[in-house]
């Protein structure tokens, strides 16, 4: 019995392969494109040495075979990033980002905290019982330029000033809401509580220190460079008063940084939930036309150089309980007040 299905497929088979062509070149705008974003995660990205790049290289030339423009190429994105195990940064194109939506983490089940984000906090002080200054630092976008930088800051300790603090005689920083944005504003804005000096800073994947955090006389620097001016500011009445600072698993990002800055300062303990886990320092790179890439280049290290690549950990692990509309009946704000009823101050 004949099968002519099966000896058409032996004779194609065993026919020479001239009808196989080269991988078709990908156009010069495009290829440019992609070229530049690989250097650039090639260069700058926290994991880069973990990567086999020439064998990268070639895998996401295959997948970008048939593409004939850059939005062909947006889908590799997120894949690139997980090859750097890189959730914190991405790819904006056209006012849209591309990234990594890591499986590995839990969703976050604190219904309170995310009702309390969706309404847009803004900053929030209170003088609560035992003299006990409350302030609700969110997350700040404030934008790229260091006149941005300054506005925000203002804000923040303009809202803090409001508060009577000679007679302070200690403080709850509220940072469950505090999702990410500038790092810069918010810990310039909070100086009077903080009081001069070395706060943290950029390590690389070993360690090794890249830039530093300060505050100089209530303002913000980078290393040498001073990124907030603030005049006629609050006087940092007593800085070393004890600080009582929660969390929340949306804590994030530079929301993490803050709390990294008060990591290693004597009369501060953390309460709450452990934070989300973008402890990494993004920098953003052009690519062209209006795209950029935003590469986890670093680490955030606290005072004491530990530095921290996945959550922190309150000392007081708190789940739920969150009642921002009632501070009287949070779970979070009630631990603090118990711990700084007792906390020895200087």
């Amino acid at each position: 019995m004949k099968q002519p299905g099966i000896l058409v497929l032996l004779a194609l088979a065993g026919a020479p392969a001239y009808c196989q062509t080269a991988p078709a070149a990908l156009p010069d705008s495009v290829a440019g494109f992609l070229d530049k974003s690989l250097t650039l995660l090639e260069t700058y990205s926290l994991e880069r040495h973990t990567v086999d790049w020439p064998r990268l290289r070639q895998t996401v030339y295959q997948k970008a075979q048939g593409a004939t423009t850059v939005r062909d190429l947006l889908p590799l994105y997120p894949f690139l990033f997980e090859q750097l195990h890189d959730d914190h940064g991405w790819l904006t194109y056209q006012g849209k980002t591309y990234k990594w939506r890591n499986p590995a983490r839990v969703p976050y089940a604190n219904e309170a905290v995310k009702a309390a984000l969706k309404a847009k906090p803004g900053v929030l002080v209170k003088l609560l019982p035992g003299r006990v200054g409350y302030i609700q630092l969110p997350g700040i976008e404030a934008g790229g330029s260091l006149e941005e930088m300054r506005a925000a800051a203002r804000v923040v300790q303009d809202s803090l000033c409001r508060l009577p603090l000679p007679s302070i005689r200690a403080w709850i920083l509220d940072l469950r809401l505090n999702d990410g944005g500038a790092m810069a504003p918010m810990l310039a804005g909070i100086a009077p509580l903080l009081g001069d000096g070395h706060l943290g800073g950029f390590v690389d994947l070993n360690g090794r220190p890249e830039q530093q955090w300060y505050l100089r006389q209530g303002n913000f620097y980078v290393d040498s460079m001073q990124v907030t001016t603030l005049e006629n500011r609050c006087p940092a009445r007593r800085p070393d008063l004890p600080i009582a600072v929660l969390l929340s698993g949306r804590t994030a990002s530079s929301g993490e940084i803050v709390a990294i800055s008060l990591k290693g300062r004597a009369a501060t303990r953390f309460f709450g939930e452990s934070t989300y886990g973008a402890t990494t320092a993004n920098e953003s790179y052009p690519i062209r036309g209006g795209a950029y890439l935003t590469i986890a280049g670093s680490q955030d290290a606290d005072r004491t150089g530990t530095a921290y690549k996945t959550s922190l950990t309150p000392d007081v692990l708190i789940t739920g309980g969150d009642n921002f509309l009632d501070l009287r009946q949070d779970a979070k704000v009630a631990a603090a007040l118990k711990w700084l009823k007792k906390a020895k101050r200087p």
